[in-house]
């Protein structure tokens, strides 16, 4: 069965080692030229690192990642409302871990082996021919396919050829994110900072924090503006918490290059064209609310390749529809509880911001999870 994995990422990574595992050599392409040591932090749930598990990399994670011990909101003066014992948790499902994206990737490529990644590669043209699948590359070559499987990402431009845009869920703000020093908060614990018109958050891995401030993109003006202006106004709105909260003010004022990182995301109703499948962020992109989204990916990538283990050439579209019945209910549903924790986190509203910060007073952090960690005992 000749495979096409589309997008090098997290989702097209976890496949190609799942498909290598059972003898098969997809091909994979990715347009970036190389990999580098840029992104941002991952939370990884037991959802997906089960799977490094059967990769027989877990023992990498550990390596690389941090295991969160406590997570804790915090209002616009810095006042903690909610502190969690992440054991209270991890005692039921497992530990969650935080690492670098480009740490997860590396991973991921050790469990591919020597497989071969195609970089600086990309289809520019996707045609379907009845049983197979016709694909150009930006190079000029052609070759055909009994299955090509779209992991690149929420920009994918796979699932624009083939499916169109999709649904789209835009919070209406954006948040900038760097790396800083891991020195300025507790080197376990996951705090964020939601306030009334701005959020601000620290997320540990190894020896360093990524921290992530945002605002609603009305306030810079629109997603492309100037770096200085995104400073001051973060300067600006932030000053009551940088004023109580010496930590926080450090990592801001110490905060290099900014990437800006708008917070919508996307949705499809279906997976599946003819040949042609989404898979990852591709498919059900995450607002990083919840930090669930790598996880989601790496599962129903796994999934899909569980599903192809029993399939060959002809049976391929059987195994497409098996895959999107497994997985896109629970995607759906962890896709719509991070969407509901935005609303949460992001308000502009003081009164709002206001009847939130109660509310938090009185009810369990781990409630906003909940459904998350219901969603991991059920079959994926």
């Amino acid at each position: 069965m000749r495979v096409l994995i589309v997008g090098g990422g997290i989702a097209g990574l976890t496949l190609a080692a799942k498909l290598r595992q059972q003898g098969r050599a997809p091909v994979v392409i990715e347009k970036a030229a190389e990999y580098r040591d840029v992104g941002y932090g991952i939370g990884l749930y037991p959802l997906g690192s089960c799977v490094l598990h059967g990769l027989g990399v877990y023992g990498r994670l550990l390596e690389c990642g941090l295991e969160v011990k406590r997570y804790e909101i915090a209002d616009h003066s810095g006042e903690v409302l909610q502190s969690l014992d992440m054991s209270d948790l991890t005692n039921e499902i497992g530990p969650m871990w935080m690492l670098s994206r480009s740490a997860l990737i590396d991973i991921l490529r050790e469990a591919c082996g020597d497989l071969p990644i195609r970089m600086g590669t990309t289809a520019s043209r996707i045609q379907q021919k009845g049983e197979t699948v016709g694909v150009r590359f930006n190079d000029g070559t052609e070759e055909e396919f009994d299955l090509v499987v779209s992991c690149d990402g929420i920009h994918s431009l796979t699932r624009q050829e083939v499916f169109g845009p999709g649904e789209k869920f835009d919070s209406g703000w954006t948040c900038w994110t760097w790396w800083g020093g891991g020195e300025l908060f507790d080197p376990e614990l996951v705090r964020e900072y939601w306030g009334r018109g701005w959020f601000f958050g620290g997320y540990p891995v190894p020896d360093r924090r990524m921290y992530c401030a945002g605002l609603p993109t009305t306030t810079v003006g629109d997603r492309h503006a100037a770096e200085d202006v995104v400073r001051d106004a973060l300067a600006t709105h932030l000053s009551e918490l940088t004023g109580n909260d010496a930590a926080v003010a450090e990592a801001l004022a110490g905060a290099p290059e900014l990437f800006a990182w708008p917070m919508y995301d996307v949705r499809m109703e279906h997976w599946i064209e003819g040949r042609v499948v989404l898979c990852g962020d591709s498919g059900m992109a995450f607002l990083p609310t919840a930090g669930v989204g790598a996880s989601n990916a790496m599962r129903s990538a796994a999934a899909l390749a569980d599903e192809l283990s029993r399939a060959d050439a002809q049976l391929v579209p059987l195994a497409l529809e098996l895959y999107e019945k497994r997985c896109y209910k629970l995607v759906k549903a962890n896709q719509q509880d991070s969407r509901t924790a935005g609303r949460m986190m992001f308000l502009n509203s003081p009164a709002l911001g206001w009847g939130r910060d109660q509310l938090l007073k009185h009810m369990s952090a781990s409630s906003f999870i909940g459904n998350i960690i219901k969603s991991m005992k059920e079959p994926f």
